[in-house]
């Protein structure tokens, strides 16, 4: 009695850690394990989930909107949401592994627009994929055009989540990877002034422009490698307005030229210019001009008579 007292004061005394999940692979799309001929070419597709390419043997080019990826044996790209890419071989044959899958997580963005040499342990879990994909699905691997996969009957116990925490413990590897050697361009960058740094924060926003995309902090923060609090802190300092209402003014400039050159209508503006909604437009632009969207081009087509 007097022993199981005790184990049950000191079984009291633990603390649970809550285990909080970083990256998360909400579905697969397809899984592919195939061989290109050679002077193969893919007509190109878009999509709105994420792909990662992996060569197994062989040499083949990426192509993603206006950029080529030489790959060779061993290495891997991921496909950005959205963006138009295809495959093509010259005077070579090469095996590829493609994994489409919808993440929604930001540290993603780390991936894009790199070529990537996949390491044993991540070889493996690539393995692990392909394997249970196999076993798990009825579709055959190697159909280029399969745009759906049908579970098997007699699927094995447990192979959606190991599919699934392959993919994301993938995912992880390689963004720490990257999240490391961002550590290590800061520490090499420590002296970058701060005209640098904001310098940096206005050219990657004025590229932004164009793109209707939303842009945060953290999307500046991966970029540049400096942190959050040190970016607006630095931008604040030197421009006494925040990074994001300086994005929103040069927003307003952009609208300002587009408005004068009356080719658009206000709902096509908010929206070149990634604007939430015309009425957020509406509001920041008359924040800005004392004047509606449409007031400023009445005022415009007045001064052109006058």
């Amino acid at each position: 009695m007097y022993y199981y007292k005790n184990m049950k004061k000191n079984t009291n005394e633990y603390i649970k850690n809550n285990l909080t999940q970083t990256i998360k692979v909400n579905g697969i799309y397809t899984i592919h394990y195939f061989k290109y001929g050679k002077n193969f070419r893919f007509p190109g597709e878009s999509h709105d989930f994420w792909e990662m390419v992996f060569i197994d043997s062989g040499n083949a080019k990426i192509i993603e909107d206006d950029k080529v990826f030489d790959l060779k044996q061993g290495e891997a790209v991921f496909h950005h949401p959205n963006r138009k890419h295809n495959i093509f071989t010259n005077d070579d044959f090469a095996n590829s592994a493609i994994i489409s899958f919808e993440c929604k997580n930001s540290y993603l963005k780390l991936l894009s627009d790199k070529i990537f040499t996949l390491d044993e342990y991540e070889k493996s879990l690539l393995n692990k994929i392909i394997h249970e994909g196999k076993i798990n699905y009825q579709e055959k691997l190697n159909d280029l055009y399969l745009t759906q996969m049908t579970k098997r009957p007699s699927a094995p116990f447990g192979g959606d989540q190991i599919i699934k925490n392959s993919i994301e413990l993938l995912l992880i590897s390689l963004i720490r990877k990257e999240i490391s050697q961002t550590k290590i361009a800061q520490e090499v960058d420590v002296n970058l002034s701060s005209n640098q740094i904001v310098d940096s924060v206005k050219t990657f926003l004025e590229q932004k422009l164009d793109n209707a995309e939303t842009v945060s902090l953290d999307d500046i923060s991966f970029k540049l490698g400096f942190s959050k609090s040190y970016i607006k802190s630095q931008f604040k300092k030197k421009m006494g307005i925040s990074v994001i209402q300086y994005f929103i003014n040069i927003k307003i400039d952009k609208a300002k030229k587009l408005l004068s050159q009356q080719k658009y209508t206000v709902s096509e503006i908010a929206d070149i210019l990634g604007f939430s909604s015309v009425y957020y437009f509406s509001r920041q632009f008359k924040l800005q001009t004392d004047m509606s969207p449409t007031e400023y081009v009445y005022s415009i087509k007045a001064d052109n008579v006058l």
